[in-house]
């Protein structure tokens, strides 16, 4: 068994003694003493608490070395993450790895099925609940924004044209005279299937003709507007 001190402050909380990697390993060194145990080894950084952990390079040679049985104290939640998700992640992977984490400030061992351990993992899980619900009607509330100011959402662009830096979009004429000439075929009566066949030989391209029904089925009124 490896016992692991994990350390993190941000450029100016290091200034700050009661956030210093040394406070922190002071209070670490304290708790081990009372559970008879000794710290091996010391993982520290220099690193913003939103960076998740998996992305910081000390939090990844940590993950990399940890081995079952092994134990992880931290002097505080948010020195090991800032982000719900992310920590109920890695506790429950500590958890499966039989690895044990402890937190000074919320009272001891995370991962253990004792009160401390059960109680934390449940109201990380509502918190974690509640974050990624939260998150969620943000993200739909600012993509159905996006869609009533004629923006690009995400995903494959729309095909006639190019999306601009601010999000908006731009005829494309190159696109927009296949449209045309899809949209003419089609006026004078030209199957969807001969449609497809002609651009393909005189555009050396593949076109499909489930694409061919689609596009010229896409808002037609805007379509209408540029033949």
């Amino acid at each position: 068994m490896t016992v692991y001190f994990y350390g993190r402050c941000s450029a100016d909380e290091n200034f700050d003694k009661g956030s210093s990697i040394e406070t922190q390993l002071s209070k670490c060194k304290s708790y081990a003493d009372l559970k008879d145990l000794t710290i091996d080894k010391e993982i520290t950084e220099s690193i913003s608490g939103t960076v998740k952990f998996n992305s910081r390079p000390m939090g990844l040679e940590l993950m990399s070395d940890l081995k079952k049985g092994d134990h992880i104290i931290c002097s505080a939640l948010d020195r090991f993450s800032r982000n719900t998700l992310d920590l109920l992640t890695l506790v429950e992977k500590f958890k499966k790895q039989k690895v044990k984490l402890s937190f000074l400030d919320i009272g001891g061992e995370v991962t253990g099925s004792d009160a401390v351990g059960s109680v934390f993992l449940k109201l990380l899980s509502v918190f974690a609940e509640f974050y990624s619900h939260q998150l969620s009607e943000k993200q739909k509330d600012c993509k159905q924004k996006m869609i009533s100011q004629g923006r690009y959402t995400g995903g494959k662009k729309r095909y006639g044209y190019d999306v601009q830096d601010d999000g908006t979009y731009k005829v494309c004429q190159k696109e927009m005279s296949v449209i045309r000439e899809m949209q003419h075929m089609r006026s004078e009566g030209v199957k969807f299937q001969d449609i497809a066949d002609k651009l393909t030989n005189k555009h050396r391209k593949k076109f499909m003709v489930s694409w061919v029904h689609k596009l010229l089925q896409r808002e037609g009124t805007e379509l209408r507007l540029v033949a």
